[in-house]
């Protein structure tokens, strides 16, 4: 693996080079940046480099006199050098003080960078042919330290913890305790699934990864403070020095750089330096409202609205049932319309609840085709969505009203299709094949050959009787007899893919989520909740 510093007093010069610098198979790895020569030097006191990425003209200490440092304290190390245009005597300088190449700032090109870098590696490798088991040791041993220590500080985040288990964290990584007042931020990716979805950054954790990057180097620049990644997309901020700068600042650079949005939730100041958990739990309460205020926010818990005392249920079933039944389409949206005016106006219902209240408004739907013989994940997908998933993650009570306006007309449609249907006997055949055999691998060539029909033939005609493709149909079958197994603890997750037909759990569990909003585990979590609550 090459280790490489990057050595620029421009933030955004390193950011991209840190987001840029392949690192497909292990082959590099970014060790740290510095703003000047004298930093460059403190890191490279402290840790192994191969390759150091430096520009010329810098404050403090430029690129020319850290060359001359490093040839002769590390000859080892080679040096690229950054340069601008007008640059051109200074890198003449460089390389006759030994650097090996050089790149202009202004048209680095990701390929090139990476053939440079894939060059100097090759001839470390010939260099240093008894030295790589070593060399290969010392980074995993770093590596695996710096996984550990996030690891450990997401624990005492997300958990209860005494100050003597936080303290001794702090002794075993040498780090320095935060002044008070202690403050905390939760931090999360917006559209963070759409992101992922539309492989604009190539996988899930690329993602993540170039975020955290620039977060980091926002948190550097303000002082003392550590950077935990709690989940895919989202993070959190500990700091005795939480300005409000700072924050708008990461959400600055985030958005300058990587045209992506982060919304912040802020806990209160705490005396207590050691009140980790407390802190973020606040913090990842006030991210929730979220849900209020949309995209780019920053929200603090101490100016959440204090909770609405009636908190009691808002739906009355009969006058929906009644509006339901009589397809009042224009009166059901109204009635969405004016009771999401009236809670967006006041924000004071916990967003959580908020969506129970939404999940409860859509059980009432789902009797009223349950009472018909219909099932409400068999209504047609409106925006390509299915409403459990909607209203667990909607990230604005606007997107979550506006969704569910356009869903009533789909389903009161799909209500007096239903009413009226009556497959053919066919289709009829193939249903019942499919409920009795859904465990078992299935084929639309089977099924179609099971009735006489070709492939396509049949494809066609379930998905206009039915108002379903025949994939997605055996999906849901599967899923009803998924939330059922979920209910029993006995059964694990991968036994419970099994039973329903997929041998890759991971499958099952991306399915499931698709229809249901949330994983297999956390609608158990979510089942277990509501028995003993």
């Amino acid at each position: 693996m090459l280790r490489i510093l990057i050595v620029d007093d421009e933030i955004l010069v390193r950011i991209g080079l840190k987001t840029i610098i392949p690192r497909e198979n292990e082959e590099f790895q970014v060790i740290g940046e510095a703003a000047n020569g004298l930093e460059a030097l403190h890191i490279l006191e402290t840790q192994p480099c191969d390759v150091v990425l430096t520009d010329i003209r810098m404050p403090e200490m430029d690129g020319l006199e850290l060359l001359k440092i490093i040839r002769e304290r590390w000859p080892a190390i080679k040096c690229l050098i950054l340069s601008n245009h007008h640059d051109f005597n200074y890198v003449q300088q460089a390389l006759r003080l030994g650097a090996i190449e050089y790149v202009t700032k202004l048209e680095i090109n990701p390929s090139e960078l990476k053939e440079k870098l894939s060059a100097i590696r090759d001839q470390l490798v010939i260099e240093r042919q008894g030295q790589d088991a070593r060399t290969q040791l010392e980074q995993k041993v770093n590596q695996y330290s710096t996984e550990v220590k996030e690891k450990r500080l997401r624990e005492l985040v997300l958990s209860h913890v005494s100050r003597g288990e936080i303290e001794q964290v702090w002794q075993e990584f040498q780090l320095e305790p935060f002044p008070t007042p202690l403050s905390a931020a939760a931090i999360q990716i917006e559209a963070y699934e759409d992101l992922t979805q539309n492989n604009r950054f190539q996988s899930d954790r690329l993602l993540t990864y170039t975020v955290k990057n620039v977060l980091n180097e926002i948190l550097k620049k303000h002082g003392n403070g550590e950077l935990v990644e709690i989940a895919a997309g989202s993070f959190c901020v500990l700091s005795g020095q939480l300005s409000t700068n700072m924050l708008q600042e990461m959400q600055s650079a985030v958005q300058a750089f990587l045209k992506i949005s982060i919304a912040i939730g802020v806990s209160s100041p705490h005396d207590d330096t050691w009140a980790l958990h407390e802190a973020y739990e606040q913090a990842d309460h006030a991210l929730s409202y979220r849900f209020y205020y949309g995209g780019s926010c920053v929200v603090h818990h101490d100016h959440i609205p204090a909770a609405s005392p009636k908190l009691s249920e808002p739906w009355d079933e009969e006058e929906w049932i009644k509006r339901i039944e009589e397809a009042d389409e224009a009166g059901l949206q109204e009635r969405i319309l004016s009771w999401t005016e009236d809670i967006y106006s006041r924000k004071d219902i916990p967003p959580v609840i908020l969506r129970e209240q939404w999940l409860s408004l859509l059980h009432i739907f789902a009797r009223c085709l349950k009472a018909e013989g219909g099932d409400i994940y068999s209504v047609t997908l409106h925006e390509q969505q299915y409403p459990y998933h909607v209203i667990r993650n909607a990230e604005t009570l606007q997107e979550l009203s506006h969704w569910f306006i356009g869903w009533l007309p789909v389903f009161l449609a799909y209500k007096r299709q239903h009413g009226k249907e009556k497959l053919r006997p066919e289709i009829q055949m193939v249903i019942r094949q499919i409920m009795e055999t859904y465990n078992l691998p299935l084929k639309v060539a089977d099924l179609a050959s099971a009735v006489g029909y070709t492939e396509n033939y049949l494809s066609i005609l379930f998905k206009k009787e039915t108002g379903k493709t025949i994939t997605d149909y055996i999906t849901n079958v599967r899923m009803k007899s998924a939330r059922e197994l979920l209910k029993n603890p006995d059964y694990k997750i991968f036994e419970i893919s099994e039973l329903i037909g997929y041998a890759d759990p991971n499958h099952f569990s991306r399915s499931f989520k698709q229809l249901e909003g949330m994983y297999p585990t956390e609608f158990r979590k979510l089942i277990f909740g509501q028995r003993t609550s």
